[in-house]
């Protein structure tokens, strides 16, 4: 939830997303994990949607998978 708000209020932080999202599409990715800040978002390329986001709180022991990049802004 609290990563959610951190979108809606930052436009730049929305902008590096799609920027990340938009470098991961010119690598030919499908699923990638874009990092800005202190925010991972794990998202779907092609759809252009967020399927995951967690804060830098909630990122300690967990794993990624199904994901084949990595884009940090």
């Amino acid at each position: 939830m609290g990563s959610e708000m951190c979108i809606r209020d930052s436009s730049d932080m929305l902008q590096r997303l799609n920027d990340g999202i938009e470098i991961a599409a010119e690598k030919g990715s499908n699923e990638t994990l874009v990092l800005v800040d202190r925010t991972a978002f794990v998202v779907s390329v092609k759809n252009r949607t967020v399927i995951t986001t967690m804060s830098q709180e909630d990122l300690k022991g967990n794993i990624f998978t199904n994901i084949d990049s990595t884009v940090i802004m």
